[in-house]
């Protein structure tokens, strides 16, 4: 069971999406159909589908799934720092992204932050089988997208 008072809670900048960070992602945003990849709250608004393995709300929009098993074709899916959980994940998160969608816009962790609980990969432009169309580097994450 996923702890619910910590993903519905309002996580610590830089773990959460600042107001800078939620224009980035609204202005990747494909007009049409927008799937977010995890339940990052900030984020929420901006999807027509949330998809999660154990979602801590539920609604008619949320979809029970794992995210590499999506098979539904999206304008854009985004995800706010689930590439940083394992390397394996990430290739097939980006894999499926490349097949399901025309834009594919993350927010990934550059090193580990202290406030982190389970980050264990920090990918580099360079680590992605598909290279991104554009990066933007912050000082703790940067944000890749790909226009497929």
């Amino acid at each position: 069971m996923v702890d619910k008072s910590y993903w519905s809670s309002d996580l610590p900048l830089p773990l959460s999406p600042s107001d800078k960070d939620y224009k980035i992602f609204l202005s990747y945003r494909r007009f049409g159909t927008v799937l977010l990849l995890g339940c990052t709250k900030k984020l929420i608004g901006l999807a027509t589908k949330v998809m999660d393995i154990d979602p801590w709300f539920e609604g008619d929009y949320v979809i029970k799934q794992d995210w590499r098993t999506n098979t539904e074709k999206y304008d854009t899916i985004m995800i706010d720092g689930g590439l940083c959980f394992t390397k394996e994940l990430c290739d097939d998160v980006l894999e499926m992204a490349s097949k399901h969608s025309k834009t594919f816009v993350a927010r990934s962790f550059n090193h580990k932050l202290d406030t982190m609980r389970i980050a264990n990969y920090f990918p580099k432009r360079e680590d992605f089988a598909i290279e991104p169309t554009e990066t933007r580097i912050f000082k703790d994450y940067s944000f890749f997208i790909w226009e497929f």
